[in-house]
């Protein structure tokens, strides 16, 4: 296949997405900026280590074949324009936006283009071209697994206690009696229940690992690369909030369901 070279490829986006070709780069021409549907690339790199070292807002010479890129070279940084990064994020996400993206934003009930919905091209660049140093990456990478495996073990390990309780009482049973479903009926009702508090605490730490000014920006990168440049709330959605609300009516309702039954049996 043959090759092709481009310059003055202007990077105004990037994305990390799920599953293979999920580190992807959106270009535009310098000349087609100004345009009112503006030409854009999507283009692929096949390393973590190649992906960061683009960065946002500067201007790059591509070789590339198909879509993946085969070399770069970095120019000059260029001031784009809250209109024209407007107009590019339209026509990115008129044309590329994947089914994860676009049900997130209809989850919202906003229009998708509102002024605080997505990070301006300024607020873009800081978050997503920030790289602190090895040690300091993993310095924040350890503390966020801490803070994060802390809110998932609380839950997990209440439920194994409740569950090592129960059988220990059952273990002076002797042959089958109804007594012993009660392992299995409050096993299964306490699982949903397990799960909000997993989901909510892990949704909590997040919110903490934001307001910390050592991990705030590390968690912001992620997210941003992730949800393309959609703006990261520091508190629960409406939408979020109904979601949780739901899962816990419907969590209890079931754990309540699975106690009466342990006690009638």
């Amino acid at each position: 296949m043959k090759k092709s070279q481009r310059e003055n490829m202007l990077l105004f986006s990037k994305e990390r997405a799920f599953g293979p070709n999920r580190y992807r780069l959106y270009f535009t021409p310098l000349s087609s900026i100004g345009d009112e549907t503006p030409r854009i690339f999507r283009l692929l790199v096949r390393t973590p280590f190649a992906f960061d070292r683009y960065e946002i807002g500067r201007l790059y010479t591509l070789t590339y074949r198909r879509v993946h890129i085969l070399a770069s070279e970095p120019g000059e940084e260029y001031d784009l324009s809250e209109a024209d990064y407007s107009r590019l994020l339209q026509t990115r996400d008129f044309k590329f936006m994947d089914k994860k993206t676009s049900a997130a934003l209809r989850l919202i009930e906003k229009p998708a283009f509102i002024k605080d919905r997505y990070y301006s091209f300024d607020e873009t660049c800081q978050i997503v071209n920030y790289r602190p140093d090895f040690l300091t990456r993993v310095a924040i990478g350890t503390f966020c697994y801490v803070i994060l495996g802390i809110a998932l073990l609380i839950p997990f390990c209440i439920y194994a206690l409740m569950l090592y309780l129960l059988a220990k009482g059952q273990m002076n049973l002797v042959g089958f009696s109804s007594k012993s479903l009660v392992l299995p009926i409050l096993g299964i009702g306490a699982l949903p229940v397990t799960l909000f508090a997993m989901t909510s605490l892990y949704a909590l730490g997040e919110f903490l690992l934001l307001r910390i000014d050592f991990t705030k920006w590390s968690m912001l990168k992620k997210y941003t690369l992730a949800w393309s440049g959609i703006r990261k709330s520091f508190f629960f959605e409406p939408s979020d909030l109904k979601y949780l609300m739901k899962f816990a009516i419907a969590s209890g309702a079931t754990l309540v369901v699975s106690i009466i039954l342990a006690l009638i049996i």
